[in-house]
């Protein structure tokens, strides 16, 4: 007796907008990771791009970023700016500038 199921049932595919909702980003941005090669997919047809499960997986798998635990947390440089001294364009800017509004009040 025969099996009439075939040895490979294929999986089920997804379009680049089923894949897009999914990840909660756009099509576009899955096409072109499939057209950059960063992507693994399957082409159908005249250019019709597909996606099995496994494909899919393996694309948030690449696109995980992971924490890093051997950084150590950054703490800022002090840095002292007295060293550099005053420019010209810095004095300029700290000059007490008169308002034209503050002009007329001491006129008056």
């Amino acid at each position: 007796m025969t099996d009439p199921t075939p040895a490979h049932v294929p999986e089920r595919t997804f379009s680049p907008e089923d894949v897009a909702q999914i990840l909660g980003t756009s099509a576009w941005w899955v096409r072109e990771q499939a057209r950059s090669g960063r992507a693994a997919h399957l082409r159908v047809g005249k250019g019709r791009i597909r996606f099995t499960a496994t494909q899919v997986a393996t694309l948030v798998e690449r696109a995980t970023v992971r924490e890093d635990t051997t950084r150590t947390e950054r703490q800022p440089e002090q840095t002292d700016a007295s060293v550099l001294g005053a420019t010209v364009r810095s004095l300029g800017a700290h000059r007490s500038h008169h308002s034209p509004a503050s002009a007329s009040r001491e006129a008056t």
